[in-house]
């Protein structure tokens, strides 16, 4: 009888083991462009105004890695709020550009985080899209919006259990930091706010 509970409690336990799923929370982090940003010289500065999390995720969640089933083993949180990091990457990007508020911006940029998500199965996967609108910052009158999107792909050879967050949380923020840099850098972004 001890023999047969313990065929059934054994593989009952690694089942468990197998198909838990762990929360770990990972730093997103807005990283210099390499070819640096375009900086200007010119006289229209702006602030960063309300930036909203409006994904279908809530939370801090940002995704999952699966095993080979299928099954989520991992999940990935954001360590702060994903409107603070895409805020301060907003604040982080303009500041790189020598466009930074002075002491009355001329224009308010606003964003809603539409997506931001990531996961891993046998590639290691994430996106993002944003809209973004520009405001006049004195008559709050709308002169600019567009979303934004950015995808990428990262093949791995650490899949499942031996998979690293960290390389799919670097993933997320390359995401994130192209749709800031493509926002700020779009040509007819530029050229409404001359």
């Amino acid at each position: 009888m001890r023999a047969l509970s313990l065929i059934i409690l054994i593989p009952g336990i690694t089942a468990m083991m197998f198909t838990s799923c762990r929360s770990y929370h990972v730093s997103l982090t807005y990283t210099p462009p390499l070819n640096g940003a375009q900086v200007t010289t010119d006289t229209s500065l702006f602030r960063v105004g309300k930036v909203n999390d409006s994904r279908d995720i809530k939370g801090t969640e940002i995704g999952t890695v699966r095993n080979e089933f299928g099954i989520p083993i991992k999940t990935l949180h954001a360590k702060r709020p994903v409107a603070q990091i895409a805020h301060s990457a907003y604040n982080y990007a303009l500041n790189l550009r020598n466009r930074s508020p002075g002491n009355i911006p001329k224009y308010t940029i606003s964003a809603d985080i539409l997506e931001l998500w990531c996961h891993q199965y046998t590639t290691q996967d994430a996106g993002c899209r944003a809209r973004v609108n520009v405001y006049e910052t004195k008559t709050r009158k709308l002169v600019f919006t567009r979303e934004y999107t950015a995808k990428r792909t990262r093949q791995t050879i650490k899949l499942t259990y031996w998979s690293n967050v960290e390389d799919l949380a670097t993933v997320v923020s390359e995401t994130l930091q192209a749709v800031v840099d493509s926002a700020l850098d779009d040509p007819d972004f530029q050229q409404i706010v001359r």
